[in-house]
């Protein structure tokens, strides 16, 4: 009798304990699946685009920029037949992202920070390389100094969160292409795949998205001396035959500070100063 007692009772505990441990088990490995997913859903809200852009009547402001007004041209907004590569790497501070050039959607920069790093407002939600923030805090210093309130409400963007982005701007206007070429890139095509550009708001305006950031003092104090640091506004008013993007008065892109002066002295825009060395 002894003996059967001693045989069956290590399987008794046995049998008593391994259910727990297996429960343990699951209940850790799910655990560790919702802290992933969550950790990626916060990344794709905190990069993703699809904040109302809005639209409002413009006043005219004078330049300090002496540049002659090209006059746009009929379809603006299409894109060329033949699509190129870009001729410098996405690293390159001078490569020329636009609509016949674009980056390989296997390119993501390597030294991404918090915008937070700088300084700027929201920063904690987005990230930019860190080869701008130093200029960027200088310039967000500079207009504290000055009575200005900058805040940043888009930065870097990966290749498959512009297709995301893209496709809820169409699904959002009933497949419109045309419509949306105006103002969204394509994939490859957007500059914020760089990691050196960003959408600027203040809370002049509620750290809103659109036209009205123009009449702004943020705005108008960026227009006057982003170039100082380094920032050039990609698709300044009237040049929408060159760039192929309607008048985005909050969106800028760094080209670092020697550049930048360069370009604002020659009286150059953007787009065409990067042709300059790209083609």
């Amino acid at each position: 009798m002894k003996w059967k007692i001693l045989i069956y009772m290590p399987l008794l505990l046995l049998t008593f304990f391994l259910p727990f441990k297996t429960a343990d088990y699951m209940i850790n490995k799910d655990t560790t699946k919702k802290e992933v997913t969550k950790e990626k859903e916060w990344v794709e809200k905190s990069i993703v685009d699809t904040t109302d852009i809005e639209e409002i009547p413009i006043t005219e402001t004078e330049s300090t920029q002496k540049e002659e007004v090209v006059t746009e041209s009929s379809n603006w907004w299409e894109y060329p037949d033949e699509i190129f590569e870009t001729t410098r790497s996405g690293d390159d501070l001078l490569v020329l992202v636009n609509k016949q050039y674009k980056l390989p959607s296997t390119y993501a920069p390597k030294d991404l920070v918090l915008a937070s790093t700088s300084g700027i407002r929201r920063g904690e939600n987005y990230s930019l390389r860190k080869v701008i923030i130093e200029d960027l805090k200088k310039m967000i210093n500079d207009s504290k100094d000055n009575g200005i309130d900058l805040s940043i409400v888009s930065a870097y963007r990966s290749y498959q969160t512009q297709v995301d982005t893209y496709n809820y701007w169409l699904n959002k206007n009933n497949n419109d292409v045309e419509y949306v070429d105006t103002f969204s890139a394509r994939p490859g095509h957007s500059q914020h795949q760089l990691g050196t550009t960003l959408d600027f708001s203040t809370n002049e305006i509620g750290d809103a998205l659109g036209d009205s950031f123009a009449n702004t003092k943020a705005g108008k104090w960026l227009a006057e001396n982003a170039y100082k640091y380094g920032f050039m506004m990609s698709y300044p008013k009237g040049y929408e035959s060159i760039t192929g993007y309607k008048f985005e008065s909050w969106h800028y892109r760094y080209i670092g500070v020697f550049n930048a002066t360069e370009a604002f002295n020659q009286a150059k825009t953007l787009e065409l100063y990067l042709r300059g060395y790209n083609l």
